[in-house]
């Protein structure tokens, strides 16, 4: 045989074995295919409070039946569970996650085979745009001393996940630092110096990520709110950015009652794509399934919760360059606050939440796998 005929043959034969490995006219694509493709989206919800809940007599059903509710998120096509950490919570107002807590809750979402995003709040409690209290154990420190304390604890909060088998995947630095952390330390960010501050006590604990995880295989991200305001997102990651801040994903806070429309949003997503060139998830949402009507984009009743969250997942896959990289959904296992003593927080969060009030999963359980059926 010439060496040309043997370089066709060659050829040929290629062909021929990847032909054999594409699916004919009406084959059913692989189940692990399929899934590979479901997976490379983060599907995921905040389930923080979920094992203070079940001590207190919560149960969780589907179709009326109890089960394991992280069971029942992964049945629907959820694959991520994001977990806040604060430092010395008092337990009050759902403010229960201690390192402990937050460890044995992590092993069963490992168990579970799902993926896990560690929120570390760095506070005591809760921390958002307008609380971001520092630790009573740190309101002390010097800022060189602050800053070592901030890598330090993060470095052994991760090795901590590492040790027992739940390492994240993705560490969230911060929890909507939008106008700092750790006030006075790192904010409000009223100055030049404020960012400095800031940039400073965030690097921190990236570096403590980094140092708790050798390989470098955990994802860092950034959580601001504001999902549909562009020009303060530009504003933050810019002067962030400036100051020598490095990381691997946008996290942003969507609520359409707090952040404007889905199309500020899906602005907002594309901005941030074409700026940044970083992937984005929105790691924080809800609807409510009972209230007043307002200026909302759906009906305030089961069917407009999962109307929404299908349309918010459609909104986040849709962003430009494919960087719009996951959906989290915020305390969907809320409920029953009766059993477990928050006043002020079951009403309003139950209304949120993919449970009713007698534990039965919701339409909106299904809004992910309704939008994977209607992409094939």
């Amino acid at each position: 045989m010439n060496p040309e005929s043997h370089i066709l043959l060659s050829v040929l034969l290629l062909a021929a074995a990847v032909l054999s490995q594409l699916p004919t006219e009406g084959q059913v694509i692989s189940t692990e295919t399929q899934e590979s493709r479901a997976n490379d989206f983060a599907m995921g919800a905040d389930l923080s409070l979920l094992k203070h809940t079940q001590d207190h007599g919560v149960e969780y059903k589907e179709s009326g039946q109890v089960k394991d509710p992280l069971l029942i998120f992964k049945d629907h096509g959820w694959n991520y569970v994001r977990l806040r950490l604060f430092l010395a919570p008092d337990g009050s107002d759902g403010q229960v996650n201690t390192l402990s807590y937050t460890l044995q809750l992590a092993r069963r979402i490992k168990d579970a085979g799902l993926r896990l995003l560690l929120d570390l709040h760095y506070s005591d409690g809760w921390a958002d745009p307008g609380h971001q209290v520092i630790p009573a154990e740190w309101k002390e420190l010097p800022h060189p001393q602050l800053v070592e304390r901030v890598e330090c604890y993060t470095r052994e909060t991760v090795s901590a996940f590492r040790r027992e088998g739940c390492t994240p995947n993705i560490v969230a630095v911060g929890n909507e630092i939008m106008n700092g952390m750790m006030w006075p330390a790192g904010g409000p960010l009223t100055s030049e110096t404020k960012w400095d501050s800031l940039a400073d006590l965030v690097n921190a604990g990236i570096r403590g990520v980094k140092e708790s995880d050798p390989a470098d295989g955990v994802k860092i991200m950034i959580h601001i709110d504001k999902g549909g305001d562009k020009s303060a997102s530009r504003w933050f990651f810019d002067n962030l950015l400036r100051r020598g801040v490095t990381f691997d994903l946008i996290g942003l806070s969507y609520y359409p009652f707090w952040h404007g429309s889905l199309a500020d949003l899906a602005k907002n997503l594309a901005s941030l794509s074409d700026t940044y060139k970083k992937d984005i998830m929105v790691v924080e949402t809800g609807y409510d399934t009972r209230g007043v009507e307002g200026k909302l984009p759906f009906p305030l009743t089961p069917d407009g919760q999962k109307a929404f969250l299908e349309e918010l997942i459609r909104t986040v896959a849709a962003t430009p360059n494919g960087r719009g990289r996951g959906v989290f959904y915020w305390q969907p296992e809320w409920i029953m606050g009766r059993k477990w003593n928050a006043p002020g927080w079951s009403g309003t969060w139950e209304n949120r939440a993919l449970f009713d009030h007698s534990g039965n999963m919701l339409p909106a359980m299904d809004a992910y796998e309704s939008y994977m059926m209607g992409k094939h």
